[in-house]
């Protein structure tokens, strides 16, 4: 069988929608994973950087939206389509002039924030963009726009008639993921944080998720019945672990319950004591004992036996 090139040209116009949702859907999820970490819609505000401040968070909001729908819809119309031929043309069609116009807006959008605030990343990816916008991401939405305007009118995904036109069709799509990587800086980014680990003496994990894993640990639901007060009267961090301690009440007598909590995202360690509250008072602070075990990654600093609490100005900067 012959492969001629407007076959090949025919097969590779129809890869590009689901080539063109999984680029939509990984930056959807990128910016909805900074959007949690953050705990904040503004997160996801990088690429609405030149917007007034008032549009700033309904425009993120509608950009992630169109994302998601977009890529969506170039997944559902790239194959057999149940309202049949006609209808799937339309929506098809539609779905790939729309992703083009966003892209081609994107392009724009990074020109211009390239030369009104160099400084700034496009956050296309979240947390993978933060580098400033170079020539390649505008070069890069230039290539998805073009990518989505070949796909209209493009026929349905279907099996390669040849094991040749696969190989070829394979080959073509290696060359593009090729042209996209090298046109994109989140990659150098990715592989950087793959081989790099964090130490935990500089991990920065907010008090409020400290507090929230302590709250659903075994030590809290062990202790908790001693405290007169859900929250804490002094937070404070020494390396790789974070302080907080509650007052409480323990066989008639009034205590402090300190819990110690490792900086660590999911499921950190979480050790606890009861000690008289008039030691806070004492010169020497307050005695927590040491972890029998290393709390993760390889660690082999202990949990500091001796803590002298830190000011209360501290813990509002950690």
């Amino acid at each position: 069988m012959t492969l001629g090139g407007g076959q090949i040209l025919s097969e590779l116009r129809g890869i590009q929608a689901p080539l063109l949702a999984v680029v939509l859907i990984g930056a959807f999820a990128a910016k909805s994973r900074r959007v949690i970490s953050a705990r904040s819609v503004d997160a996801a505000a990088s690429p609405t950087a030149l917007f007034p401040v008032r549009l700033r968070r309904p425009g993120a909001i509608a950009l992630c939206a169109a994302e998601l729908v977009l890529g969506i819809a170039l997944l559902v119309t790239s194959g057999p389509f149940p309202g049949g031929p006609d209808l799937k043309g339309t929506l098809a069609d539609y779905s790939r002039g729309a992703t083009a116009i966003l892209f081609l807006t994107a392009m724009a959008v990074l020109y211009e924030l390239r030369g009104r605030r160099p400084e700034a990343g496009c956050g296309c990816f979240g947390d993978l963009s933060h580098t400033p916008v170079s020539g390649r991401s505008i070069a890069r939405s230039g290539l998805l726009s073009a990518g989505a305007l070949v796909s209209i009118g493009a026929q349905p995904l279907r099996i390669p008639g040849s094991p040749g036109m696969a190989w070829l069709l394979v080959a073509a799509v290696a060359v593009e993921l090729t042209a996209l990587a090298v046109l994109s800086p989140e990659l150098g980014e990715l592989m950087v944080r793959l081989g790099y680990s964090e130490p935990c003496e500089v991990r920065r994990i907010p008090v409020s998720r400290t507090l929230a894993s302590l709250r659903t640990s075994a030590q809290w639901r062990r202790y908790k019945r001693h405290l007169t007060d859900l929250e804490p009267s002094d937070v404070w961090r020494e390396g790789c672990w974070r302080y907080a301690v509650f007052p409480g009440v323990a066989e008639g007598r009034r205590v402090d319950v300190v819990f110690a909590v490792y900086t660590k995202l999911r499921r950190p360690p979480v050790r606890a004591a009861i000690v008289d509250a008039a030691a806070d008072d004492a010169p020497g602070g307050f005695f927590i004992p040491p972890p029998r075990i290393a709390p993760d990654e390889g660690a082999t600093k202990p949990l500091p036996v001796f803590v002298q609490p830190a000011p209360r100005d501290l813990y509002d900067s950690l």
